[in-house]
């Protein structure tokens, strides 16, 4: 059997965060499948796991008129503050390098995991692809990485109580970012 899981990234993964989220599996019984979702920052709209707080479930329930595009492009903007994976590396921005946090993110999942990971991108309502993409490929599990002062306003709003039984899985996990 296995075991599929879904995580939700708003920008490229660290060592730190591929080893937190592989070590949630690392004693699983069945094989693991991690459904890597990014989100592109789209210009309008939401994006990202932070908007996910100021969101509606009504994007969940599928009420949203922005369905996810799952294509690859690189968009550009202006740098914001960057957060730092360790001294002197600086983690890519999807709208400064997307290509890069693709590459990256996946290529650090999956020497943790020693397996495959999937690929998934959204330009549209963040709420709307992670539904789809649980839906899917049936996925038991969400892992949302966030950053520290993120993942405490989703502990504290229970957010992933809400999320768990909109998104019809059986936990979902917010991982603070290794900043």
């Amino acid at each position: 059997m296995t075991y599929d899981v879904v995580v939700l990234i708003e920008r490229e993964m660290s060592e730190g965060d591929a080893e937190r989220v592989a070590a949630l599996y690392a004693r699983h019984d069945d094989t693991v499948n991690y459904h890597l979702l990014v989100s592109s920052h789209p210009t309008q709209g939401l994006a990202g796991p932070m908007a996910l707080l100021g969101s509606s479930f009504a994007d969940v329930a599928g009420l949203s008129a922005s369905p996810p595009v799952n294509r690859t492009t690189t968009l550009t903007g202006p740098a914001t503050d960057r957060p730092q994976a360790s001294a002197g590396t600086a983690l890519a921005d999807p709208r400064d390098d997307l290509a890069a946090v693709i590459e990256h993110s996946s290529r650090r999942l999956r020497a943790r995991v020693g397996g495959g990971v999937n690929v998934s991108i959204t330009h549209g309502e963040i709420l709307l692809a992670l539904r789809t993409l649980v839906n899917s490929t049936h996925s038991q599990e969400v892992v949302v990485v966030a950053w520290p002062e993120t993942a405490a306003r989703f502990i504290c709003s229970n957010w992933t109580t809400r999320a768990r039984k909109e998104l019809k899985v059986g936990r979902v996990r917010v991982v603070e970012h290794d900043t």
